[in-house]
């Protein structure tokens, strides 16, 4: 008969799972001293040179042992004159190994937040009555409805004047 339909379970593109970590963003650089770009990012340039500043200052290259990213994204296009070559591999390594330290730390700060977050959940927080999507719904259209003059006034009352 045709009401006597199979009932299959569907079959995802991408397998879901409960490991909340997977969620967590784990970088997929190679080098962490540069990040795969060739140019040391200025919060690890300050760890050597407090007052550096990259809108000012030359741009250190990363030199860490086994990283050409620098010399894939320049070549030979660009002199060395434009950048800092001062921070050796062994000071390259040294950042390499601090940033990772850095990721480290940043996972399992994320991790102790959710944990702590799940642990702190409102009893039926996230479950909405159907009052609640009617008021959602409501206050919606409310805001759907008004036209823009009524939106210039808005503004003008909020931020007391005309455009600068």
């Amino acid at each position: 008969m045709i009401d006597d339909l199979p009932q299959l379970d569907p079959l995802p593109v991408i397998e879901t799972s409960d490991n909340e970590e997977e969620e967590l963003f784990y970088p997929q650089w190679r080098c962490f001293c540069c990040q795969d770009s060739g140019i040391i990012p200025a919060h690890l340039a300050r760890l050597i040179m407090p007052s550096y500043h990259s809108n000012r200052d030359k741009w250190p290259i990363c030199q860490n042992l086994n990283c050409d990213a620098y010399s894939k994204r320049f070549g030979d296009n660009v002199g060395l004159e434009n950048f800092d070559t001062r921070l050796i591999p062994a000071i390259c390594q040294k950042l390499d190994f601090k940033n990772r330290e850095f990721w480290r730390i940043t996972v399992q700060k994320q991790i102790e937040i959710r944990s702590l977050a799940k642990k702190m959940k409102m009893p039926g927080s996230g479950d909405r009555t159907e009052n609640d999507n009617r008021e959602v719904r409501q206050r919606k259209a409310e805001i759907e409805a008004i036209t823009p003059e009524q939106w210039e006034r808005m503004r003008a009352a909020y931020l007391g004047g005309e455009d600068d």
